[in-house]
């Protein structure tokens, strides 16, 4: 594809090179989050002449799609476009209010507020709206209410509101199953999916509410990005034109690999370029660049951090690390807290909010029982950007080492040590392999680790794209009639799950044998890295709390290094570990959220104690 510089002409030439990026400038309004993206070109103050806001979409499109809008944004920087991306009230980062509770109104006055705020960092350059999903949808409605819009983009918008509940249900039951969890474990009787609810009042207001028959703004351009098999994307494009509004209309490749699963989400940067090119043509079309004064806020502390309060904490969105490279927010208790605090590490590639913002709630849980914590994004995922000239792959990556000691002289910075890790999947790992390196670090609680020690050698991707399951989860889904009618109806994968199951089946039972390193050198200097980390953190007397959901994959890994059960874990006595019943791999259900919690709570405590570090304020 012919690049956008080649057709426009390069603001500068930043777009072609590679260098490390810093995060976005945090800022915070109406109860939000939000990362402001300058404009960047051959001058501090040369900017073209608009901007963009992004609208994200809701729920587990938001978690797929978040980190799209990220690339987005740094790429239309790159052409002098500044643009701002935020979250709405009740979503991401954002302060949990009544008002999420209500219909869609409070998102679509802040997506006025964030207008207004957007005008007030680049001097009052007019606006192009860019939405995906729902997102996309608020935008259309909302445009003949803006003043000085001169553009919109729409990515796979939402039609019709009932049509688009629906389309949540069957994607939340297909999510559920791919996780296993229970039926009677699933909320019922709401709209959810991934660990997400739409409250019922915003459900009821989405109901009735049909967007292609709003009334569009006439005087803009309107871009239609459309997933060609869904024929409501084109059919709401071509209302909107009937209506008088200039549309213009492409397809939308890639969509479905974005939106399948976060951890193997494939960017579809072929739209993304298409869009990037339309906005800069819009922008070019405008005229001359026109040049910012920076305000007299502008100074450097004040754009590295944001801050927002509620009863409880006090939480501060922040960039930091060499360049500036990370970001992360730092939750702290409102009054006294504990002398030790947590270190959030996110799974794949989740932003840091966590699955169905597991991540916020527990930090904000947290700073109810005086514990600070600090979550944030590794690079590459989410928010921040990826190191250059390091592969794509960070999942269990080395160099994530780099982002954690980041983030640990944070924690030092602000006098929050010692610390306590926690992380779930591979950022239990991650968790686990600095736990090892670090001392800052003082203890460690993993929920449903996958490995303890990762083969460089070994695909990230084949590990992802086929992980099999435990051997007592195929043993249960074989009886089950449901599993039953997909096999005869062709829905699963017969070779493959056979495959799987031998796999599994011959591990476990040369696990049983104690004889699972005897026929593979690999096998054998696994086992000894694994047994080196465990001994060197009983000889520091670390303490490790490991959570598994009762049929996880992981459990193979432990009883492969342990033994049958994990009884060899006894010869460390500064290990606990501990089997939930009725839980995923993610940990979905209420109570293993709480379990989750508390041992996170009484680790904090422990530390504490046996350090002898009682109680301070948050300000020290």
């Amino acid at each position: 594809m012919e690049a956008i510089t080649e057709r426009i002409g390069p603001v500068s030439g930043e777009r072609l090179k590679s260098r490390q990026r810093a995060v976005a400038q945090p800022v915070s309004f109406a109860g939000t989050f939000g990362l402001f993206q300058p404009a960047e070109g051959p001058k501090p103050t040369a900017v073209r002449k608009c901007s963009v806001l992004f609208l994200q979409p809701w729920g587990f499109e938001e978690m797929c799609t978040h980190k799209l809008f990220r690339i987005i944004a740094e790429e239309l920087a790159c052409e002098g476009i500044a643009s701002l991306r935020f979250d709405y009230p009740g979503t991401g980062d954002a302060l949990d209010t009544t008002s999420y509770e209500q219909d869609l109104s409070p998102w679509q006055e802040t997506i006025k507020t964030a207008v207004d705020v957007l005008r007030q960092k680049t001097g009052g350059l007019p606006v192009i709206l860019l939405g995906h999903g729902l997102g996309a949808s608020l935008g259309v409605s909302l445009a003949a209410e803006i003043e000085d819009l001169v553009g919109l983009v729409a990515m796979a918008p939402v039609a019709s509101g009932r049509a688009y509940l629906r389309e949540l249900q069957f994607w939340a039951r297909v999510i559920d199953d791919g996780l296993g969890l229970a039926e009677h474990l699933r909320p019922s009787g709401v709209t959810a999916i991934a660990g997400h609810v739409l409250p019922e009042a915003k459900a009821a207001a989405l109901k009735k509410t049909d967007f292609a028959s709003v009334q569009p703004h006439r005087s803009i351009p309107h871009l239609f990005v459309n997933r060609v098999d869904r024929p409501g994307d084109r059919q709401m494009a071509e209302q909107i034109e009937a209506k008088g509004a200039r549309v213009e209309m492409i397809d939308y490749h890639g969509y479905d690999a974005l939106v399948g699963n976060p951890a193997m989400a494939r960017m579809p940067m072929a739209a993304a370029e298409n869009v990037i090119s339309w906005i800069v043509r819009r922008a070019a079309a405008l005229g001359e660049q026109v040049r910012l004064v920076p305000g007299e806020d502008a100074d450097n502390r004040e754009r590295d951090e944001a801050v927002l309060e509620q009863a409880g904490f006090r939480e501060t969105a922040l960039r930091f690390g060499r360049g500036k490279r990370l970001y992360g927010i730092l939750c702290e208790p409102a009054g006294i807290r504990l002398g030790a605090s947590v270190l959030l590490l996110n799974t794949a590639y989740d932003r840091s909010s966590g699955w169905g913002r597991s991540g916020v709630e527990m930090a904000r849980r947290l700073a109810g029982e005086g514990i600070a914590s600090l979550r944030f994004d590794v690079a590459n995922v989410g928010d921040s950007p990826p190191v250059p000239d390091l592969p794509d792959q960070v999942l269990y990556a080395e160099t994530q080492y780099d982002d954690v000691e980041a983030a640990l002289a944070v924690l030092e910075e602000r006098m929050l040590l010692p610390c306590v890790a926690a992380g779930r999947c591979s950022g239990g790992y991650l968790a686990f392999s600095c736990l090892i390196k670090d001392h800052r670090i003082a203890g460690a609680c993993l929920a449903n680790p996958f490995v303890f020690y990762w083969d460089p050698r070994r695909k990230v991707e084949d590990s992802l794209a086929v992980v099999p399951r435990s051997l007592d989860t195929y043993t249960h889904r074989l009886f089950q009639v449901q599993t039953l009618r997909r096999m005869m109806r062709g829905d699963v994968d017969v070779k493959n799950a056979v495959r799987n199951f031998a796999i599994v089946g011959a591990r476990r039972a040369l696990n049983r044998l104690g004889l699972s390193h005897a026929f593979s050198r690999e096998a054998r200097l696994e086992r000894r890295a694994v047994r080196v980390a465990f001994t060197g953190l009983a000889k520091r007397k670390t303490p490790l709390v490991l959570l598994y959901s009762e049929h996880d994959v992981g459990l193979d890994h432990v009883y492969q290094h342990f033994g049958s059960d994990g009884a060899k874990l006894a010869h460390y006595p500064n290990v606990t570990m501990d089997i939930l019943p009725e839980t995923d791999h993610n940990f979905s259900p209420p109570a293993a959220q709480q379990r989750y919690f508390e041992e996170i709570c009484n680790l904090v405590r422990s530390v504490a104690a046996a350090r002898s570090i009682f109680r301070g304020t948050s300000k020290e």
